[in-house]
């Protein structure tokens, strides 16, 4: 049940970690108006969202619930 239920905590935070990302992008000054691929960087794009994930599906992993 532990399992399921970090599963569906990581899905939940897929959208906020986007978000999260794109602000973290932004905040280390990534230019918004350039597509080129040197200007990418992989810490906000990649890092950012994949730790909101990870945090929430370990979170949903070990909080327990009582069921009476």
């Amino acid at each position: 049940m532990s399992v399921t239920r970090g599963l569906i905590f990581a899905l939940v935070s897929v959208i906020p970690a986007m978000i999260f990302g794109l602000a973290a992008y932004i905040l280390f000054d990534g230019v918004t108006s350039s597509p080129s691929s040197s200007d990418f960087m992989y810490g906000p794009c990649y890092g950012v969202p994949f730790m909101v994930i990870f945090l929430a599906f370990i979170y949903g992993f070990r909080i327990d619930v009582e069921i009476e």
